[in-house]
């Protein structure tokens, strides 16, 4: 096939849109690798495949480029950057123009559009240093936080589509394989990356490769202990990989971010840039051989540590002690220094592990106001101002939660929060700052939250401990033995459950219902609307005699109403009847009550008269309701957003033994199928999972032989 090449003004030969059947080979010193590209695809937006084992899901939707760019600044420079390949010859000038480019382009997006990119914005120009000196795919690129790929994503062929970001059908909001083979690991809930990158090192040092590892992690990552413990590793295995800290500067604690701060001077870069020399590594290599043959290894070993630890900022020596060579503190900012550094630690074959320190500033060209949860879970597709104008003052049930937990703890003193998760709702800010005292902010430390909310319980405090529920997955080893084995009581607010909308299957709470209710101490419930809510919290407040937990959705709450009225505990394992009906019972856990008083409105219409009742309890179980229910009805229908194993494994688990099962009675359970739901609208995701009102009243129809008109409800 032929080509036609265009010449650019910044060293570029670009080739037009075309694809490539023949080998491309780079033997230049900048592109050591000899790399084979079959059906190179050039198009702009799509995502290029090679023939390597990952597999790449295509994203054919291609918009028309001038409605989406037309109204943005010119990148000339960036319009000829199909892919990394693009950037080796590009000057240290031009890629310092490339990174403004790329950094208008996000601010642009961003402000058309709901999704933070100041993660992204901070990183642009580390973004642009990596591509330039590594060579992506066949290097691996990690990153522990989605939300500073985004640059990244526009430099690896999906710039066209990043106005779908986070969207049904459109891009992820983080790394993902099947979305690109610039992406060898899923980034997500954070700390996994150098994890993941020892793995590749290793398995390319036994298949005897050359390819380099980097993984970049961010301030947030090293509060979770699989990092520490990966650093430990990789320090003991001695395989070459090269860990990039972006430190944005960030810290839980208001004391320390007020404090002084990791400065970058004339000195420390200089510094830099002769720790990370080849001359200088090579020299040190040496007095290593000279002091193992004289016996004096591990004094020299020492000694070169803590030298180097007083020339590096504090803390640094700590990478030392886990066996990383310790490099920084970098500008980030600074594309010159940090290709050169770059550059340095990529050129010597045996270095080991090396953690290079780099300092960015998320608050780059750009005043951006976060949506609030509300705005960023609506439930509608259109947008529009009247709508946007709603969703700011939309009540969610983080407000509700806070409120009603600041009115019990007006009460009580001894009512702590324990946060711990990526990032911490705005709506927790009120009660830090009531109780300054009284909440502790973990961040990524599930593990830790949990274990001192149970050491906090056990020195006479009411701990809260409040962790979003893809995040308590990390720490289910503590809930089962710290906890719930003991018995002591921690009171779980496990917050967006369900469906998460465009933070997809990487922040899906799916798994809650099912791992806590299988837990022999835990009382496990959920509120169907606000005013279940403050309810459960004060049935938290006043259990002391087991471990308990509640779940919350995110988004906008029910009810309009925004006053909270003082909670009034509910009986432990006591469901009720919301309307009652002859035909169908509906059995709803959660905000799924909510579909099924839909579902129930659809089916009066014709002539079917159901019974819709609220579970509130998965474990325990209101067995006189259940055997009620059964007693009364012929089909029973079990509702919830949740996995397989959840709710109702428990209705059938007792309806089965207690004989319900063997008369007239029907049972079908409608929960989240078996597989991943990617990113799209909350509606648009509760449609794709079968749990919207017309879902469950299509079931109800086919129960009841009407299957015709189950088909024509969907249509």
């Amino acid at each position: 096939m032929g080509t036609s090449v265009t010449q650019y003004p910044y060293g570029i030969t670009s080739p037009s849109y075309v694809e490539f059947g023949h080998k491309l080979e780079f033997s230049s010193s900048n592109f050591p690798y000899k790399v084979e590209l079959s059906r190179l695809n050039l198009y702009r937006g799509s995502v290029s495949t090679t023939n390597s084992k990952v597999r790449v899901r295509r994203i054919c939707a291609l918009p028309d480029i001038d409605d989406i760019f037309s109204d943005l600044i010119a990148t000339p420079l960036l319009d000829v950057v199909e892919n990394p390949i693009h950037l080796k010859n590009l000057t240290i000038k031009e890629l310092k123009l490339l990174a403004s480019e790329i950094r208008s382009e996000l601010s642009s997006i961003m402000s058309k559009t709901q999704n933070d990119f100041k993660a992204s914005l901070a990183v642009v120009e580390l973004t642009v240093a990596i591509h330039h000196v590594f060579h992506a795919p066949v290097d691996k690129i990690l990153w522990d936080v989605g939300e500073q790929t985004y640059a990244h994503k526009i430099l690896t062929g999906r710039r066209s589509l990043m106005h779908t970001l986070r969207q049904k059908d459109g891009l992820s909001g983080y790394t993902s394989r099947s979305e690109s083979e610039y992406d060898p690991f899923g980034a997500g809930h954070g700390c996994n990356s150098i994890s993941a990158g020892i793995g590749m090192a290793i398995a390319r040092d036994i298949k005897g490769k050359r390819e380099r590892i980097v993984t970049v992690i961010g301030n947030g990552t090293t509060m979770a202990g699989q990092v520490y413990e990966a650093m430990g590793n990789a320090g003991y295995l001695d395989s070459n990989m090269i860990v990039i800290l972006n430190d944005s500067r960030h810290s839980l604690h208001p004391k320390i971010e007020e404090g002084s701060k990791t400065s970058i001077t004339a000195l420390s870069s200089t510094l830099s840039k002769l720790q990370s020399s080849k001359s200088f590594r090579r020299l040190r290599e040496v007095a290593k051989g000279v002091t193992k043959r004289i016996g004096m290894h591990e004094l020299a070993a020492k000694v070169d540590e803590y030298a180097r630890g007083m020339m590096g900022p504090l803390g640094s020596t700590l990478f030392e002690e886990l066996g990383l060579y310790y490099i920084g503190p970098v500008d980030g900012h600074n594309i010159g220094e940090l290709v050169c550094v770059l550059q340095e630690v990529s050129s010597l074959d045996s270095m080991g592990p090396v953690l290079i320190h780099v300092i960015t500033e998320e608050n780059q060209c750009t005043e951006y106001k976060q949506p609030s949860e509300a705005m960023e879970n609506q439930q509608e597709g259109s947008f529009d101002s009247n709508e946007l104008l709603y969703s700011m003052h939309a009540r969610t049930y983080s407000d509700c939660f806070v409120e009603a937990l600041i009115m019990e703890a007006e009460k009580d003193k001894d009512i702590v929060i324990v946060h711990a998760g990526m990032e911490m709702d705005p709506s927790f800010q009120l009660f830090r700052e009531r109780f300054p005292d009284r909440f502790f902010d973990l961040g990524m430390a599930e593990q830790h939250a949990v274990t001192f909310s149970a050491g906090l319980s056990c020195g006479g405090l009411k701990p809260f401990c409040i962790i979003p529920s893809a995040f308590m997955q990390r720490a289910y080893d503590q809930v089962v033995h710290d906890v719930d084995r003991q018995r002591i009581p921690v009171r779980f607010v496990i917050t967006s459950a369900g469906l998460v909308g465009s933070d997809g299957p990487t922040m899906c709470g799916a798994f809650d219902i099912t791992f806590m209710s299988c837990l022999p101490n835990m009382i496990v419930m959920a509120p169907s609307d606000e005013d279940e809510l403050v309810d459960m919290v004060a049935t938290a407040v006043h259990t002391d005699d087991h471990p308990i937990c509640f779940r919350y959705p995110r988004g906008a709450i029910v009810g309009t109403d925004h006053y909270t009225r003082s909670g009034i505990p509910i009986e432990i394992g006591k469901g009720k009847i919301l309307i009652e009906g002859k035909d169908v019972a509906l059995l709803g856990y959660g905000e799924m009550v909510q579909n099924c008083l839909r579902a129930r409105a659809l089916l009066s219409k014709l002539g079917i008269e159901v019974t819709v009742a609220d579970a509130r309890f998965c474990k325990p179980l209101d067995m006189k309701l259940l055997r009620q229910l059964c007693e009364n009805h012929a089909f029973l229908v079990t509702v919830e957003e949740g996995s397989i194993g959840g709710f109702g494994s428990h209705v059938s688990q007792f309806i089965a033994l207690d004989g319900q099962l063997d008369g007239r009675t029907k049972w079908r359970p409608i929960v989240l199928p078996d597989k991943y739901i990617e990113h799209a609208l909350p509606k648009e995701q509760l449609a794709l999972a079968g749990l919207t009102g017309h879902h469950i009243a299509a079931t109800v129809l086919r129960l009841l032989g009407r299957t015709r008109e189950a088909l024509l409800l969907m249509c």
